[in-house]
């Protein structure tokens, strides 16, 4: 039986989304396990797991003739070792090494007429780790029980990856032709609206207008950026770069004690630090009064009894602000001061993006946040921020990949359309661990906003003192 997609999942894919690095998000998880893994038998175990997430087998379908929002279908062709590939590093394999070749597989654009992700098993990392790089496309995070796929792979208990007998899965057959124009057909009878919606230019027109509206509804009016906001803005996409950091937990907690504020607050400070030595370093001028409207959709969570934000998820919501980034601010705890006030001050406009089935999940979760939260800033008006900044909470304990264990775990963000930079964080088991994504002509040296993040906590730390 087919399932038509919602509204705003069908706007997802106008245009040639399925081939845009702006929609989709990306996962890298590092693991440690004692052997090699065979590519045949980490396919059974991703086959096994895919029994408890049926879209990840689905594509989707048109519906002939244009008259109503595509469908989604079991592909009958379904074939597991075209998503799940096999790939290495050169030497010597180091973290520079395997940021570029995740950057050129976020480029790489997925098939539409086949389901809309992708798994790469990445060797060649020093003392015989394995990167798993996962891709999902935000369609598939559609409906209040959707997760990411690099969730529905993560385990809280080790599992092992020699999988005896693999449940065989039969495809339902999907409708033909004629059943679907005759669906639509009715859809149209009961909702007249339906053929205005899939009319791409005018459901274009109208959801920038919505948009605009909702965002000088509900998100704080900042001045206009000028020259600075055009480092972060980008006409023409030129290919993507990667950039990888991390930094310790407790260093962020000792700071939030010391300021009286969130670990949240810290850990934006932390990044405006970065990338204010890193625009000084590009030539650019800053005044006292100069700032980056960031867009920061963040998870807003009910955490476990005695958790320490940020922990275990039990609930979560997305949440949107619009936060004033004081790059131009020279003391650190000004800088701290000022996104801790504003971040205390927003109300934090919900967005719809059926984020509280997350209360019902276990594993990784951030990497289901960050999808969500990509969702929720392709809503909002890109005239209205600079860039966009995902955090998501993440579990303090160990996680599991197969029998592997999770040693290391990056979000890698969805670069949205115009945007030159985006910034996802992630914090796992007592560190914080940073990913940016950068349009290669507009910010070529995505690296080392990620080196300037230790001397910019460094700096924090020293004003605690």
């Amino acid at each position: 039986m087919a399932t038509r997609l919602a509204t705003a999942d069908a706007d997802l894919l106008l245009g040639d989304a399925a081939r845009s690095r702006s929609r989709h998000s990306c996962s890298l998880a590092l693991v440690a396990r004692d052997e090699p893994w065979d590519i045949d038998r980490v396919m059974e175990f991703v086959d096994t797991r895919l029994a408890d997430a049926p879209r990840y087998r689905q594509r989707i379908r048109q519906v002939p003739f244009g008259l109503a929002r595509a469908v989604w279908v079991d592909d009958p062709d379904f074939d597991l070792s075209f998503h799940v590939r096999r790939s290495a590093l050169p030497a010597p394999g180091g973290t520079r090494q395997l940021a570029d070749l995740v950057a050129r597989l976020v480029d790489r654009p997925l098939e539409a007429d086949r389901p809309l992700w992708e798994l790469y098993l990445i060797e060649g990392l020093p003392d015989g780790r394995l990167a798993i790089l996962t891709k999902t496309h935000h369609v598939l995070l559609g409906g209040p029980n959707a997760v990411d796929l690099a969730q529905v792979l993560m385990t809280d208990e080790r599992v092992s990856a020699d999988v005896d007998e693999v449940a065989t899965w039969t495809p339902v057959p999907s409708p033909g032709d004629g059943v679907l124009v005759l669906d639509a057909l009715m859809t149209i009878a009961t909702d007249p609206l339906e053929l205005v919606r899939r009319s791409g230019r005018l459901a274009n027109a109208l959801e920038r207008a919505t948009r605009g509206l909702v965002g000088a509804a509900t998100l704080s009016v900042l001045r206009p950026g000028g020259g600075l906001s055009e480092m972060f803005r980008t006409e023409r996409p030129r290919g993507s770069r990667v950039g990888l950091a991390s930094f310790p937990l407790s260093e962020a907690r000792d700071i939030a004690r010391a300021h009286s504020c969130k670990v949240n607050d810290v850990v934006l400070a932390v990044l405006c630090g970065a990338l204010r030595s890193w625009i000084l370093s590009c030539g650019h001028p800053l005044a006292t009064s100069d700032s980056l409207r960031a867009i920061v959709p963040m998870a807003v969570t009910a955490e476990a009894d005695g958790a320490e934000a940020p922990g275990d998820v039990t609930s979560a919501e997305i949440a949107s602000a619009l936060i004033g980034m004081p790059v131009g601010e020279p003391n650190p705890r000004m800088r701290l001061a000022q996104i801790a006030r504003e971040a205390a001050t927003q109300r934090y406009p919900r967005e719809a993006v059926g984020a509280k089935s997350l209360a019902r999940l276990s594993g990784f979760a951030p990497p289901t946040l960050h999808a969500l939260a990509s969702r929720a800033a392709i809503m909002l008006p890109s005239e209205s921020y600079d860039l966009v900044v995902t955090n998501a909470p993440g579990p303090q304990r160990k996680v599991f990949w197969g029998d592997g264990e999770l040693v290391e775990v990056y979000p890698v963000p969805a670069l949205l359309e115009g945007q030159a930079l985006a910034v996802s964080m992630s914090s796992y088991s007592g560190t914080v661990y940073c990913g940016f994504t950068s349009d290669r002509q507009a910010v070529p040296d995505v690296e080392e906003i990620g080196e300037l993040i230790a001397s910019a906590l460094d700096e924090l730390a020293g004003s605690a003192g």
